[in-house]
């Protein structure tokens, strides 16, 4: 083997070029030839004074031979992608008969001692969420949007590497070109695709948001044959690494992971109560909850102009202007309310509404016949147990600190003017506004009032009793619903939270590493197009009473690999086979419950 260079001339520029290939003599009946096993691009990065050593390591490598001395690590590892590339390109799909459950014998003497295996490649995660892709038509979508076909393979790449490998798109890189097959799933060779390809391709699908969000809502309610008739919100936060300076949207704010020390982007959705995303939106760090509401849900009004689903809110975004706004817009809604009822007469007993623990017991509250809102009023075992283990911290807080002032008073330097004390206790009873209200604290001054003797507290068990007793109220205006109804559609918030917390913690959305804002957004828009393909999966699989964790599904599938078995042949040539690993145990059950095959990709095979 060696490598032929040849100058060529573009037609249009008329510009000149290199073109290096790797070639290689074979005797013909016409004399010897030549032939061409690989076009290796128009630069090769090693001096040309080495391509013959790189010719050379390519030929043993294939051959496998080994040469006397080792040859330097830049070379190898370059003969080594080359190598992949000519077994590749050369390698031919076995023949199969008429029967495709029968493949016809092809037997060969192998060298068992000669036999190893190379490339091994995970497949069986990336070729499930590939089937979800195609189940929703996004590989037509992205076509029909403009993408060139190495585009949607590049895209559909970065979405389904965010669900079987979340991390960033440099780790993303690394991971599709050397440790999956999803390439081949794909037909294009990652290893060609830049780093800068991936990130141009972020930004590509983020100009297609929109498209994209509506006709994969729409896609999933035809495949599924559901109406959505509920709509949750709700926001979330995520931390940035680094400063951010470039991003308008990076603000500092109230983190849900503790992170307030970092500049944060909250991003807002709305799901249906099938757990399908119907809306996202990606916000300033500090967004107030209260603010997003008109803007999400008029922009889902967009597409669904037939009816007016039943919006569910959490207690933040449950303001008195959004509720007015809603009842303005023609919603009805179920929401969480963080004010007391206007009455707290109850029509009838306390009942249970949880059918799993009956840990939740609920009553409606009196109303009037004019009234526009039915209210219920809920205690909950688990908030209670919740909050007696909250309260108990905070209180000990609260205590210790009141305790470091009292033994102040005892010390010489010590402030002790009675005034100044007095403004301390304020300021802690600021501090520790959720149980201070809970306490009778007292000051204890001279007879002319400007000195403190010393500070005394004690617990005020009612207002303490009340705090721990673990109720809530909700508010509908859907006034047809009676208690367990009432409870069990608020309930369905949880599905959101769920979601949140699925994208966190198994789709990799924290923390950001990005810096500009088109970057962030195009991270954070490849993560939701993820989870489409995701909850298509666990959606029909918990229909047929498989209820795993997408953790668990991509543990079960990923050990599906496709690997290359080499060995040398009775007449000293080397025969290379690759081939995939068959489906076994849960892997054929999630396959049947999805109505997919278990065949990934034919064998090859190659002998030279």
């Amino acid at each position: 083997m060696y490598i032929k260079k040849t100058i060529k001339t573009d037609r249009k520029s008329n510009k000149t070029y290199c073109a290096f290939h790797l070639v290689e003599s074979i005797r013909t009946e016409k004399g010897p030839r030549q032939r061409t096993l690989l076009y290796m691009g128009s630069e090769i990065p090693l001096p040309e004074e080495e391509h013959k050593m790189l010719a050379k390591c390519i030929e043993e490598i294939i051959s496998n031979t080994q040469h006397l001395l080792p040859y330097p690590e830049r070379i190898q590892k370059l003969a080594q992608t080359y190598a992949s590339q000519i077994m590749s390109r050369l390698s031919e799909p076995e023949e199969q008969s008429i029967d495709s459950n029968t493949e016809i014998s092809d037997f060969v003497s192998i060298d068992l001692h000669s036999i190893e295996q190379q490339e091994p490649r995970s497949i069986g995660a990336e070729h499930l969420v590939l089937e979800m892709a195609k189940q929703l038509q996004l590989p037509q979508l992205l076509q029909q949007l403009g993408l060139s076909k190495t585009d949607t393979a590049v895209a559909l790449g970065s979405i389904i590497a965010r669900a079987v490998h979340p991390a960033s798109e440099r780790a993303t890189h690394q991971w599709l070109s050397n440790s999956s097959a999803l390439g081949e799933l794909l037909d294009i060779d990652f290893k060609k695709v830049s780093l800068d390809k991936m990130y141009q391709i972020s930004d590509k699908l983020l100009t297609h948001k929109s498209i994209l969000e509506s006709t994969l809502e729409m896609t999933e309610q035809q495949f599924h044959g559901y109406r959505s008739t509920i709509a949750l919100y709700d926001l979330t936060n995520t931390y940035m690494e680094g400063q951010a300076k470039a991003n308008p949207k990076a603000a500092y704010g109230l983190s849900k992971e503790k992170r307030s020390d970092c500049p944060l982007i909250t991003m807002g959705l709305v799901v249906n109560e099938h757990g399908f995303l119907s809306r996202t939106s990606f916000l300033p760090g500090n967004a107030a909850e209260q603010v997003t509401l008109q803007q999400m849900i008029e922009s889902m009004s967009e597409y669904q102009s037939l009816f007016k689903p039943t919006i569910v809110l959490d207690a933040g975004i449950a303001t008195k202007e959004n509720l007015e706004w809603l009842r303005k817009s023609g919603y009805t809604y179920a929401v969480s309310a963080r004010q007391n009822a206007p009455r707290t007469d109850l029509e009838g007993q306390l009942e249970p509404v949880d059918d799993l623990h009956n840990h939740v017991k609920a009553a409606l509250i009196k109303s009037d016949d004019n009234d526009e809102e039915k209210w219920l009023y809920c205690e909950s075992a688990a908030k209670a147990a919740v909050a007696s283990g909250m309260k108990q911290k905070f209180c000990k807080r609260f205590e210790e600190d009141l305790q470091k002032l009292a033994n102040g008073l005892a010390k010489p330097k010590s402030s002790k003017k009675h005034a100044k004390v007095l403004e301390r206790i304020g300021r802690l009873k600021e501090k520790h506004k959720r149980v201070s209200a809970c306490y009778e604290v007292n000051a204890i001054s001279t007879e002319d009032g400007l000195v403190t003797k010393s500070v005394e507290w004690k617990i005020i068990e009612e207002k303490m009793n009340k705090k721990l007793q673990g109720s809530y109220f909700l508010r509908t205006n859907r006034m047809e619903l009676e208690v367990k109804e009432l409870w069990q559609l608020y309930n369905s918030l949880r599905g959101i939270e769920d979601v949140f917390r699925f994208m966190k913690s198994s789709l990799g959305l924290r923390p950001v590493y990005h810096q500009r804002e088109h970057r962030v957004d195009g991270h954070l828009w490849i993560t939701i197009l993820a989870y489409h393909l995701i909850q298509q999966c666990t959606y029909q699989l918990a229909k047929h009473g498989i209820n795993h964790q997408w953790k668990t599904i991509r543990d079960i599938m990923i050990s599906r690999i496709r690997v290359t078995i080499q060995g040398r042949t009775a007449d000293g040539k080397m025969l290379y086979h690759r081939s995939t690993t068959k489906a076994e145990g849960s892997q054929l059950e999630i396959y049947k419950s999805l109505g997919i095959g278990t065949s990934i990709l034919r064998s090859t095979k190659i002998t030279l």
